[in-house]
């Protein structure tokens, strides 16, 4: 046994890291319901939970106010959920994209055109026009720009995206106006949307799912964080004014959806919104959100994605033991992924380019490759079988 001992002593680590690298538990605790922590003050618990004062719990050590649980049980997603919030998804994922029908590969480019006219047959318009755009707002507002091309020329980029002062955050608004003759049911009103863009966090970002509200004017991100909310909110308030027939609503995925729940929070002209594969927010910054207005935040996740799959490799950068504690307080819809990796890697990878380590990574777990934003397509797609090119 002897001469057996060094060949242990290589295979051992090496065994160990692949059950590391392949331990996926097989228990989604999402399926069980949520344990989301949300703060809340004492009289606005009792009036939107109806809790009478000697049912509420004690108060933690240490906290000026009580911290309360509410449990949500995500649910599966149906057709009719599914058709609602697709062009939520198609609006959040256009977002993302720094200009549109700018690509040189004919691929992209009729990906993108089937997309926008799934929207337009929606009467979902991007807003061109800088005059449809409040007027303080539009010094931030870039409708196209000129932009140098690999065969030497100047390409014509569309851009329609405004800027939140300081901050990576762009927003693309779109607008659906309803033809008061038309008597479709897919278009129930007219609707204002703002399709937030933060995949690429910034550190104010990432402060809305890592630190508290701050409760004082200080130098710091999350002064920053709470700057970047009253910027959304103001914008949000003079669409609503500028456009009073129509219903307001948000949608953002992941740390775009983490922004889109906090701006929820603080403005009172967002009506609804919707979230894709999102980052839970510090319960701090949805303190005195009351329940009518929790309901009407919608998220939709992904099965098996970053924040809701089950990775616990000790070695990756994107380990769930790594990611903020905080979980999205709301019910999700939990869409089916299985069978789809295929295709969700096809089309990601018209938009990534990641090094070989991380293809590598993502080949043998697919955690990362189901939270992309295109992920959220293609499941979305394929469940509601459209016929879209990829």
């Amino acid at each position: 046994m002897h001469h057996k001992s060094p060949l242990l002593l290589i295979t051992a680590p090496i065994l160990l890291y692949s059950i590391s690298l392949f331990s996926i538990a097989g228990t989604d605790p999402q399926e069980a319901g949520i344990i989301a922590e949300l703060t809340l003050p004492q009289e606005q618990v009792q009036a939107d939970s109806g809790i009478e004062p000697s049912d509420t719990p004690e108060p933690l050590e240490n906290d000026q106010q009580q911290t309360y649980k509410r449990k949500t049980v995500d649910y599966r997603a149906t057709p009719e959920l599914l058709l609602e919030r697709y062009p939520y998804a198609l609006m959040s994922y256009l977002s993302e994209i720094d200009a549109i029908l700018t690509s040189e590969s004919p691929e992209k480019q009729i990906f993108a055109i089937f997309r926008i006219s799934y929207l337009g047959s929606r009467h979902f318009q991007f807003v061109e026009d800088p005059e449809a755009i409040p007027e303080k707002w539009r010094p931030h507002f870039m409708a196209t720009r000129e932009q140098p091309q690999t065969s030497g020329k100047a390409g014509h980029q569309i851009v329609v995206q405004i800027t939140i002062p300081n901050s990576n955050i762009r927003i693309r608004v779109f607008k659906q106006t309803v033809d008061e003759d038309s008597s479709s049911e897919a278009h129930a009103e007219s609707r204002i949307v703002l399709a937030l863009s933060g995949e690429k966090s910034n550190e104010a970002l990432q402060c809305l799912v890592t630190q508290p509200r701050p409760t004082k004017t200080v130098s710091s991100a999350c002064s920053l964080a709470v700057k970047h909310l009253q910027d959304i909110t103001d914008l949000a308030d003079s669409l609503k004014s500028m456009y009073p027939n129509h219903s307001l609503e948000i949608t953002g995925y992941s740390f775009s959806g983490a922004l889109a729940q906090a701006a929820m929070s603080a403005s009172e002209s967002i009506d609804q919104a919707y979230i894709f594969n999102s980052y839970g927010i510090h319960p701090s910054w949805l303190e005195g959100v009351s329940e009518n207005k929790l309901a009407r935040i919608h998220h939709s996740y992904v099965e098996g994605s970053l924040l809701h799959g089950q990775d616990y490799n000790l070695l990756s950068r994107y380990s769930r033991w790594k990611l903020p504690p905080n979980k999205v307080v709301v019910a999700g819809m939990k869409i089916p992924s299985s069978g789809l990796e295929s295709h969700i890697r096809h089309i990601y990878k018209l938009n990534h380019y990641d090094s070989w380590l991380d293809a590598l990574y993502n080949y043998v777990t697919s955690i990362w490759i189901l939270h992309s934003k295109e992920s959220v397509l293609r499941a979305f797609e394929a469940h509601l079988k459209l016929d879209l090119p990829w």
